[in-house]
């Protein structure tokens, strides 16, 4: 999701969408798969919680398997569904907000996707990575969500500019706005702990 699609990946989506739009499960199934991870991900940057993240996913992709018929391929199928993951992520943070109960923000990031990312550098940089990476998800999570989502799309996600504006529906200008106004924010909050990454 967070690359430009190549012809190739377009093209199996498309046919992967068209078999799943006539009630196709391993279609679906397929799809799951092959984006399963970056969906995933986008919901552990909006909630920074592993275990909310792992809800919000499971919320995005029964959505998919409702809306798929509704998909018209104006766009790619990997831009409609970062949508789709935008809105659910949207409404999932306003329940819980609503929620009387109160969850632990805490959570264990994710794991390193690379194989053999752990054996890299020895446990010390593990531990010093897996710190590193709990405190930039702490400080999003202190971020307005107005400027959480761009920055996450454009930095963490890759998206371009223009991309960001189009999922957000937002002008170009607000997006770049937005994103420079949360790094100087995150930079605020990651001020006291800079010392750590020397």
């Amino acid at each position: 999701m967070g690359e430009p699609q190549q012809n190739g990946r377009k093209g199996d989506d498309d046919a992967l969408v068209a078999r799943a739009q006539d009630g196709d499960l391993a279609a679906l199934e397929q799809l799951f798969n092959t984006y399963r991870n970056q969906v995933f991900s986008l919901a552990y940057r909006m909630t920074g919680n592993v275990c909310d993240a792992e809800d919000l996913c499971q919320e995005i992709f029964l959505q998919v398997m409702r809306k798929v018929s509704s998909f018209q391929g104006r766009s790619s199928f990997s831009t409609w569904l970062y949508r789709v993951s935008m809105n659910r992520s949207r409404d999932y943070l306003r329940r819980k907000k609503r929620s009387p109960e109160l969850l632990s923000q805490e959570g264990d990031p994710p794991e390193p996707r690379e194989p053999g990312a752990a054996n890299a550098g020895g446990l010390e940089n593990v531990a010093i990575a897996s710190e590193a990476q709990r405190l930039v998800q702490t400080a999003l999570m202190e971020l307005p969500l107005s400027l959480r989502e761009p920055l996450v799309l454009h930095e963490l996600e890759g998206l371009q500019y223009h991309e960001v504006a189009s999922l957000l529906r937002l002008p170009v200008g607000t997006v770049k706005s937005r994103i420079f106004r949360a790094r100087i924010k995150l930079a605020e909050v990651l001020e006291p702990h800079k010392e750590q990454w020397r």
